[in-house]
């Protein structure tokens, strides 16, 4: 059989998915790149912060039996993930918490979804967040969990007029100038282990002053008549917005194409990330995102033309991407002749 000849049969059951390991063999995959063993010694001596590891199930029941004894009920909260720009897909990487006196780092990859949930799920533990929307996405994504018990301080200070980042409400509300580099902190592979001190001062930096501001913002919004508001708003904070958007629809100039286009791009890029996800590499590593929508408007006519778009530095690449694109197209054509 020729690389790029894949035989048709039953296309009204069968989706590309199935045609997978007619291109290649599919082997299984390691999760992460990197060793997932997380270090656990405390701060350097040049570090800002004293803070505790929590990489096992055990450690983090007695983190939260420790809370409950104390009658802490209140936490800030935020995560660090790998959002596609070293592997392949959204992977939460750290979630960094802080009780008023303690840090906290716990590690996803050691410590179970099932003991992860005891913590992101408890509804009598309040988790101040700033702008939750995308944490409570990636958890409910990747573990099924739903956050529960979120004050969103971001939620509360747009209620104020506040549109800006957390660095700019810190200054806002603390008089605390913004940090210079945060970008490339925002970039970095969080991922690898152990985690650079500068790396863990950045985490710990994003939930250090969210008890102050919530504290701030509440008294203004007090002030202006507005708490009842934000109690309401709080409730729903965490909350999916609706269905979850597959990503061809979150695609620039998604929106501007016809009923047909929309077909092909969806073929197109589940094709593109099923190489990319086996490849375990950012999907844009494959192709970039601009040829999908290309590709849907002026469907390929033949391999020559797909190879034109699908160019790789890895002929490997390159050959199994063709392949893929060639038994997309067909299957685009056979869900719009369905209709």
């Amino acid at each position: 059989m020729d690389e790029h000849t894949i035989p048709f049969t039953s296309w009204q059951h069968l989706r590309l998915l199935e045609y997978l390991p007619l291109i290649f063999q599919v082997g299984g995959l390691p999760r992460f790149p990197v060793p997932c063993s997380f270090y656990s010694k405390r701060a350097s001596m040049d570090s800002m912060y004293d803070y505790t590891i929590i990489d096992t199930d055990t450690k983090l029941d007695e983190m939260l039996k420790f809370w409950q004894e104390h009658h802490i009920n209140t936490i800030a909260m935020d995560f660090e993930g790998e959002f596609n720009l070293h592997i392949y897909g959204e992977h939460l990487c750290l979630v960094q918490l802080f009780d008023g006196v303690r840090y906290f780092l716990v590690d996803p990859f050691t410590v179970t979804p099932v003991a992860l949930k005891k913590l992101l799920e408890a509804p009598d533990l309040v988790k101040i967040m700033f702008d939750c929307a995308s944490d409570a996405s990636l958890v409910r994504k990747e573990f099924g969990i739903m956050l529960k018990a979120v004050y969103d301080v971001r939620f509360t200070a747009q209620l104020l007029g506040y549109e800006g980042n957390l660095s700019g409400l810190i200054a806002r509300c603390l008089n605390i100038p913004e940090p210079t580099g945060k970008k490339s902190n925002q970039m970095a592979n969080w991922l690898t282990r152990p985690l650079r001190d500068k790396l863990v001062e950045y985490a710990l930096s994003d939930v250090e002053h969210l008890f102050a501001i919530r504290e701030i913002l509440d008294r203004e919004a007090l002030e202006k008549g507005l708490s009842q508001k934000v109690a309401d708003g709080q409730k729903q904070v965490a909350l999916p917005k609706g269905p979850d958007r597959p990503g061809w629809e979150k695609l620039d100039g998604y929106r501007y194409l016809s009923k047909d286009e929309r077909v092909y791009l969806k073929w197109f890029f589940e094709a593109r990330d099923m190489l990319a996800k086996r490849l375990n590499v950012p999907s844009v590593r494959v192709m970039e995102k601009k040829f999908l929508i290309d590709m849907a408007k002026r469907v390929p006519a033949d391999e020559r033309t797909f190879r034109a778009l699908a160019r790789h530095a890895d002929r490997k690449i390159e050959d199994d991407l063709v392949a893929l694109l060639m038994v997309a197209k067909e299957g685009a054509l056979k869900q719009l002749e369905a209709r």
